[in-house]
């Protein structure tokens, strides 16, 4: 009934993926795997209230607030349109019959209380509305951690298979219902076995796109993804009006508690799904091309670092001399990185200077500062590497850094933002080297539909006012993202929205529109 996936993701140029509040490393703590001494030092750090509550970290720059931007124009289309097809499919591919026995099938399946609009009051409707709602949402988040479970396991086979045959089920038999009854309404003419020849292509076409995507367009893959949301959108809307709107007020709450919370089973699967090794889990994310200008926030602009290298007392020029001998020996030990990527992997600092100018020698440093400002935390400082293991160096553009394993294969992407934070980027294969694209979670796609289409059932109205509130709310999530940088659930913001605007436009707005229309004007 639901996808566990309900978070906005992105895809990155220098490959891999990211989801934007996961992969960003607050403070000092990295997501991925580093040296054990990394994960004390980061909850040292984490108690530092004077760090954490720096008015800093809350501001947006120009270039987060484009790349929203672009982020947003680039899957604005794609949930319109699911949207829009959703509201149609409701609207044009029903009739009182079909909405009867539809409520009917859909209170004997998943209701336990039966609601009886005409025998009971609207507070004991909504009392047994909300009840329904938290069974059927408590079921929702047991089959999710089941599903985190799985993937822990590496139960892919598993959790692949249900995932295919729940998709083949879902177009096969779902979007028949849904074709036949368009069929019996418009009265097309067509025989039985086109009709299960037609159903049968269209389902293993569907599910071979989704979970074999190599070999399919984009927006074959995309065009099945907006179906299978339309098609699970019109059969939801089936429920009686009390249970949709509670069941979509208690899957907003449940979203919100699922990404924030430490034990939520969301929360759990992004950082699962992070992990150097982790496989792919296709079908749960629509992916959306960003244009190849949008860049991703938190890589210092060039004049940001000249301030920083013109600042004499936070980043001076460092030099050092050594004999010839030592520098062979020495020179695949000993790198310039950022003081904030020194602290996360634990490196000795061989070298600084000190705000009067004096160099230190080459031991290791005894003086780094214990709550270092988000300026001494982008000044490069020189460390030592360990004779054995990995390596940090620095890539061609001089903003970013690689960090290889033992072997010299690259691993992840590093770079210190203006707060002196650390985002990383796990390195793949060359094939995604060129993607640049944000992910939105397919429950967000079918849940939007849910809302707009039942709105559609009313007026045109309640549906222009849900579908613009849903927008501006996926549009300001892309914005707290952006200043925040934590787990944001896309869902909770645009389905508040919607219900509030409905309730608006169909008890304040649209009576004061007939009023209008009643009384005459002269001008």
């Amino acid at each position: 009934m639901s996808t566990p996936s309900n978070s906005l993701q992105y895809s990155s140029p220098h490959g891999g993926s990211r989801t934007p509040s996961e992969q960003i490393i607050s403070s000092y703590q990295l997501h991925t795997s580093s040296p054990s001494s990394t994960d004390q030092f980061a909850d040292e750090i984490r108690h530092n209230d004077e760090f954490n509550t720096d008015s800093n970290v809350y501001k947006i720059s120009l270039e987060e607030l484009l790349y929203s931007s672009s982020s947003y124009h680039a899957i604005v289309k794609p949930v319109t349109l699911t949207m829009v097809l959703a509201a149609l499919a409701v609207v044009c591919i029903n009739d009182e019959q079909t909405l009867q026995q539809g409520e009917q099938a859909m209170r004997e399946a998943y209701t336990v209380w039966k609601t009886d609009e005409s025998s009971q009051s609207n507070g004991e409707t909504l009392v047994l509305s909300l009840g329904n709602a938290l069974v059927m949402v408590s079921v929702i988040c047991a089959m999710t951690f089941v599903i985190v479970l799985l993937y822990k396991l590496r139960c892919m086979k598993i959790l692949i298979g249900y995932m295919i045959f729940s998709s083949a089920t879902l177009l096969g038999v779902l979007g028949g219902s849904m074709f036949q009854v368009a069929i019996q309404i418009y009265e097309i003419p067509i025989d039985r076995i086109t009709f299960y020849l037609f159903l049968y292509n269209f389902s293993v076409v569907g599910v071979m796109s989704i979970f074999w995507s190599r070999g399919a367009p984009t927006f074959v893959t995309q065009g099945y993804l907006i179906a299978t949301s339309v098609i699970l959108a019109w059969q939801l809307s089936h429920f009686d009006t009390w249970t949709t709107w509670t069941l979509l007020v208690m899957l907003a709450l449940y979203d919100l508690c699922a990404v924030l919370t430490p034990c939520g089973p969301l929360k759990a699967l992004v950082e699962l799904m992070s992990q150097d090794d982790s496989p792919d889990m296709p079908g749960l994310l629509y992916e959306a091309e960003l244009p190849p200008e949008a860049h991703r926030p938190g890589i210092p602009t060039q004049s940001s670092q000249s301030s920083v290298s013109d600042d004499d007392d936070s980043n001076p020029d460092i030099t050092w001399y050594r004999s010839e001998s030592e520098e062979r020996e020495l020179q695949n030990l000993v790198v310039q990185i950022p003081l904030a990527m020194a602290l996360v992997y634990s490196l000795p600092v061989v070298e600084s200077t000190h705000s009067n100018g004096a160099q230190t020698s080459s031991l290791p440093l005894l003086d780094v500062p214990e709550n270092p400002t988000p300026q001494e935390l982008r000044c490069m400082v020189t460390v030592k590497l360990p004779d054995s293991g990995g390596r940090i160096e620095p890539s061609g553009d001089g903003k970013t850094f690689i960090e290889r394993d033992r072997f010299g294969v690259p691993k992840r992407t590093l770079w210190v933002d203006r707060q002196g934070k650390v985002f990383t980027e796990l390195v793949e294969n060359e094939d995604d080297e060129s993607r640049n694209s944000i992910r939105l979670g397919l429950g967000d796609f079918i849940f939007y539909s849910v809302l707009v289409s039942k709105a559609a059932q009313y007026s045109f109205a309640t549906f222009a006012a849900c579908m613009l509130a849903i927008l501006a709310g996926l549009g300001f999530t892309l914005i707290l993202l952006a200043v925040y940088h934590h787990a944001l659930p896309a869902l909770p913001i645009s389905i508040f929205f919607g219900v509030i605007f409905y309730i608006l436009t169909r008890l304040a707005i649209e009576p004061w529109i007939e009023n209008i229309f009643k009384l005459p004007f002269y001008v």
